[in-house]
């Protein structure tokens, strides 16, 4: 009983654990041309189903009925930052881009498209500020100026938030406070309160969550 016992368990780690694909899935990521150990991978971390992205609707930013060419898994809110940052850089060198992202209902998933530029992601998901009159294309905008100076990478975004790390920080870090907050008034107002809690924020960080209300 014992020997048959630890033969189930080495089966359960092997064959029957998260990180192997149920059919329908590895069919998804042939229809994709995705790497299917690479998404493995994934799975191993998220242990839920991978499933295709939504396309988002390019005039209103809303999650529409259409696909996309990428796939998500579920994922809670504590371990979704952890795992992308410890996946980025090799699903990158691999040709592609993981990051979070938020659905409907502010469901949180980690998401897979294929690319090396993480502007990419924000142009993917179309977010925006559009309480602020910022359309997509300014957000783009924006990080890309930020990724000229600092370098960046998109950890995760949805249809009004993104969060970024930076490669190096400012070194104004008093000036590029200043900036945040005309860039993202609610990154003060209705988050930490005071701009000089902005700079203490992002050098804690090492980066920067942004939305806008």
């Amino acid at each position: 009983m014992k020997k048959i016992l630890i033969f189930m368990g080495i089966l359960s780690f092997f064959g029957c654990g998260g990180k192997d694909l149920l059919p329908k899935e590895t069919e998804l990521m042939n229809k994709l041309d995705f790497n299917i150990e690479l998404m493995k991978e994934l799975k191993k971390e998220t242990n839920n189903e991978l499933v295709q992205l939504p396309a988002i609707d390019q005039e209103t930013g809303e999650v529409s009925n259409e696909f996309y060419n990428g796939i998500h898994s579920s994922i809670s809110e504590e371990k979704a930052n952890s795992i992308v940052k410890k996946l980025k850089e090799k699903f990158r060198t691999k040709g592609y881009l993981i990051f979070v992202y938020t659905g409907e209902e502010d469901s949180k998933s980690i998401a897979v498209i294929k690319g090396t530029n993480d502007l990419d992601i924000l142009r993917y998901r179309r977010t925006d500020g559009v309480n602020h009159d910022y359309a997509n294309e300014d957000i783009v905008a924006k990080i890309s100026e930020w990724n000229d100076k600092f370098g960046v990478t998109v950890i995760g975004c949805g249809r009004d938030w993104l969060e970024l790390e930076f490669k190096k920080l400012p070194t104004d870090l008093d000036a590029f406070s200043q900036e945040v907050y005309k860039f993202c008034p609610d990154s003060v107002d209705q988050g930490v309160g005071e701009v000089s809690n902005l700079k203490f924020m992002i050098q804690q960080m090492n980066g920067i969550w942004l939305w806008w209300d």
